[in-house]
């Protein structure tokens, strides 16, 4: 990832960033917050929930080998949730599925 020197991905009111490998999460709402980490350290789970919508956990791995995307039954230890309309979960997906690559991490299926 040291070759890119950026990324963004802007949708909605989250705007998701990489720069010189650290990951960044800014979300516009009322509650001021933001989760920022190395990108080797990143996790993301996403939770289908009722009624179209679909969270995205971001937290820490336990060890590095860990996917940097993939689907969950649990939040437990994530450090910032984002929630998302379900149709939009395709354009999270490959946003990370790009990250997994330059940063040669898993991404589950």
């Amino acid at each position: 990832m040291d070759s890119v020197d950026s990324k963004v991905f802007e949708h909605g009111d989250v705007h998701l960033r990489v720069d010189h490998g650290i990951f960044e999460l800014f979300r516009r709402n009322r509650i001021i917050g933001s989760y920022r980490t190395p990108l080797r350290w990143v996790k993301v789970r996403a939770e289908a929930r009722k009624g179209g919508l679909t969270r995205l956990h971001f937290g820490n791995v336990e060890q590095l080998d860990e996917p940097i995307y993939a689907g969950t039954t649990s939040s437990r230890h994530m450090l910032a949730t984002v929630e998302i309309p379900t149709g939009d979960e395709p354009l999270y997906r490959a946003f990370f599925t790009e990250l997994a690559h330059l940063s040669d991490r898993p991404i589950a299926s």
